[in-house]
């Protein structure tokens, strides 16, 4: 599993809980998290919560017995370290190179080819003192990443400046900083990415859809775009949308996407499609309405004094097997998606297989409907023609491995 290692340091802030959330996001996306606390956190937060989070002892005091050179080895072991919430006392300690705790000591140890994220907290008059403003100046200007904060109502009943980021946006950064940290690859890849669910309209205000968000696409195409690819994401309407500048086109319904698709492989020279679109296996062909017949999708609404409506639905041609005959050139690499909702791992196997030798892919990329959690994908197998596999938990590990799959191919 593709992870890293974060040392993430709490200081003393009524702020401190939210430090849980994102703790546990990044556990549960693969990162492994130690935690350094103030004593004045933990005032805030309890050891047993961090303890149950992260799985590891919490760390606090600089002279504890067994832990004399906790300073040195924590900062050897971690990739990222982060200081959330960071207070103004805290802020102003590491600027002037003070170390009176295991969490200033760390800085003064710290390694500089590692990236140091600070996230402050505090009251508006506190962040906006000379003092504090003079120290986020020096530690930016030393090569640390000072997150800004947000706007709103604060813990002392004030509402300005000072106000913790959210977690989730707090999380991004830390992806971010991780992938710059990262020699980018040599290799650019132009790809187009496919996202979101087709919609099959019934009439003017009905319609057949699926369960797909987008947002395992979004993920992806965050990702690339990041690492300086070139891409192009062709997105249903309601689709998740990455947060990176990249070519977006719109599709609704399997006609649409298939058209675009097939116009936009054969204008563009692509390296490989990344094909995450759940497209509609049927679409509407007709609809009885009492004794009438309609071909569908109908332009007005059905009215709902029917007591029984009949759709037929007809068969959609399989998108994924003309993609290589769609495009312009003739070595694309396609990724293909199979979505399964079954625990037999020999009949999912099987379908693995089946989309290989209908489609010529270049690798398929299984997920489980069990394994969503909530509107969002984990646990993903990537298999390639000889079905060697690779497994991943999150999107972005998904990400990286693609990248270097269809880098090394």
């Amino acid at each position: 599993m593709l992870k890293s290692k974060i040392l993430f340091k709490i200081c003393g802030s009524i702020a401190s809980y939210k430090s849980a959330y994102l703790i546990s996001k990044l556990i549960q996306n693969g990162f492994e998290v130690k935690v350094v606390a103030t004593e004045n956190a933990l005032r805030f937060i309890g050891k047993a919560t961090l303890e149950g989070l992260t799985g590891h002892h919490i760390y606090t005091d600089l002279f504890a017995e067994g832990e004399m050179m906790s300073h040195i080895n924590l900062i050897k072991w971690a990739d990222l370290i982060i200081v959330c919430p960071a207070s103004a006392n805290t802020i102003n300690k590491l600027a002037n190179g003070v170390g009176d705790d295991l969490l200033t000591s760390l800085f003064l140890a710290f390694d500089w080819t590692k990236p140091y994220i600070i996230v402050p907290a505090m009251n508006t008059n506190m962040f906006d003192h000379p003092a504090t403003q003079s120290s986020l100046k020096k530690l930016t200007e030393w090569g640390v990443k000072i997150l800004p904060t947000a706007e709103g109502y604060l813990a002392c009943g004030d509402s300005g400046r000072g106000k913790l980021l959210e977690p989730d946006e707090i999380y991004e950064h830390l992806l971010n900083a991780l992938e710059e940290k990262q020699s980018m690859p040599a290799k650019k890849i132009k790809a187009l990415i496919t996202s979101g669910g087709t919609k099959e309209n019934i009439d003017s205000v009905r319609f057949i859809t699926n369960l797909s968000t987008g947002k395992t696409a979004a993920s992806i195409a965050d990702y690339f775009s990041r690492r300086e690819h070139d891409i192009t994401y062709l997105h249903a309407r309601d689709a998740a949308q990455p947060n990176s500048n990249c070519r977006r086109i719109e599709y609704t319904s399997f006609d649409e996407i298939n058209e675009k698709l097939r116009n936009i492989l054969a204008e563009n020279s692509f390296d490989a499609v990344i094909h995450l679109a759940a497209v509609s296996d049927y679409s509407l062909g007709s609809a009885m309405i009492g004794n009438q017949k309609f071909s569908a999708p109908l332009k007005q609404k059905i009215d709902s004094d029917s007591n029984e409506i009949t759709l037929k639905l007809k068969k959609n041609p399989k998108i994924i097997d003309n993609l290589k005959h769609y495009s312009k050139n003739k070595n694309i690499k396609i990724v293909a998606f199979k979505l399964t909702n079954s625990t037999d791992y020999e009949a999912n196997l099987s379908m693995v297989k089946k989309l290989f030798d209908h489609s010529n892919c270049d690798f398929v990329v299984l997920n489980d409907r069990g394994n969503r959690d909530g509107n969002v994908q984990t646990n993903f197998k990537i298999y390639n023609s000889k079905q060697e596999t690779a497994s991943c938990m999150s999107s972005k590990e998904l990400a990286q491995l693609l990248e270097k799959f269809l880098i090394n191919i």
